[in-house]
């Protein structure tokens, strides 16, 4: 068996292969066992076929996964869907290329490289989860209303409306405020939680001692008042909807790619000034094309009139389309430090059901 290679024969067409047996799979690997006499002969006829088909290599089915997905082809067809749903429910809908590689990592242990690319489980095409377009969102949309978010309290209402909210933090003030719950010194340490580290906002020393003298419900009310919300008038005395438990208006659909590549990153030794371990990341490469698509629903707003439902809605959108704006200069997926996944928007589109 030392005498003979090993190697494999890729073929298009199984009657390369099988003869008259039935086509119906795309491609076949054919495992060759045979001595090859003239190794660098057969290597070259490799290397040129490789090369005549351009060096592009199809994954998966992306029009199969995009169809079980819900993702539309053709936006057109988006908007008889959104008329469908709801009033004042509406889309977003645009096409988009990578100006730099794009890489999430898969949990996949069992790989040919150690960083391979988040795949599509049964499928296996590399996607952008809806859940990673969500919290890349929410980061992009906090940027709206962090830098003076006293004089944003309408944005902030607008965040929690798309995004939605469900805490242990957001839960305890909610208990507290509907008298479920009495422990005011929880309440205290939950509101900084949520103001710091879900809302993004900055914590200093006056707010801290504003939530330290809290005393009562009322004053809890007053805080989230002159602080946080718009939508909490002078004479409310209950949280807003926007600050109780639900689930966000915004529903984010995942985005799936045609193409693959490696990139290599490799550290270097300040000293040797030479590279030490080169590591490999198997991206999506810059200039291939997705779909990014959103669908806004406003089902907790049954209780509310047309005109503040309309009015909602319209302030979510133009605030979702500045986010998205930040998100593309920011970039979504891993390295984004290193500038990897910014994306240029292509042939926006918004679909409104708002007749």
């Amino acid at each position: 068996m030392s005498k003979f290679d090993v190697y494999t024969e890729y073929k298009e067409n199984n009657r390369e292969i099988f003869g008259k047996t039935e086509n119906s799979f795309k491609s076949f690997v054919k495992l060759k066992f045979e001595y090859v006499k003239n190794k660098t002969s057969e290597l070259n006829q490799h290397k040129k076929f490789v090369k005549n088909r351009n060096k592009k290599y199809f994954i998966g089915d992306i029009q199969k996964i995009k169809l079980i997905s819900g993702i539309y082809d053709d936006p057109s067809n988006l908007q008889k869907h959104i008329n469908k749903l709801p009033k004042y429910s509406f889309a977003i809908w645009f096409k988009f290329r990578l100006e730099a590689p794009y890489f999430s990592k898969d949990d996949d242990e069992f790989y040919i490289i150690q960083n391979p690319i988040l795949k599509e489980t049964n499928f296996k095409v590399p996607m952008i989860r809806g859940s990673s377009w969500k919290g890349a969102l929410a980061s992009a949309f906090r940027e709206l209303f962090k830098e003076n978010y006293e004089d944003n309290k309408d944005k902030i209402d607008s965040f929690l409306r798309v995004f939605g909210v469900g805490s242990e933090s957001i839960k305890a003030i909610e208990s507290y405020i509907f008298d479920k719950s009495k422990d005011l010194k929880r309440v205290k340490e939950k509101l900084l939680e949520f103001i710091l580290f879900e809302l993004g906002l900055e914590v200093d020393r006056d707010l801290i001692n504003e939530v330290k003298n809290i005393s009562s419900k009322d004053k809890l009310l007053d805080v989230i008042k002159n602080k946080l919300s718009k939508r909490l008038g002078n004479n409310q005395r209950d949280l807003p909807l926007e600050f109780q438990t639900h689930k966000g208006r915004a529903i984010f659909y995942p985005t799936y790619f045609d193409k693959l590549s490696l990139e290599i990153i490799n550290p270097h030794d300040r000293r040797k000034r030479a590279g030490t371990n080169p590591i490999h990341y198997e991206v999506v490469p810059a200039k291939t094309e997705g779909i990014f698509q959103l669908i806004y629903i406003p089902f907790d707003a049954v209780l509310k009139s047309d005109e503040k439902i309309r009015e909602e809605a319209k302030e979510d959108l133009a605030n979702i389309i500045k986010a998205l704006s930040i998100l593309s200069n920011k970039g979504i997926g891993a390295k984004t430090k290193l500038g990897w996944g910014r994306f240029e928007i292509r042939y926006l589109s918004c679909f409104r059901n708002f007749n």
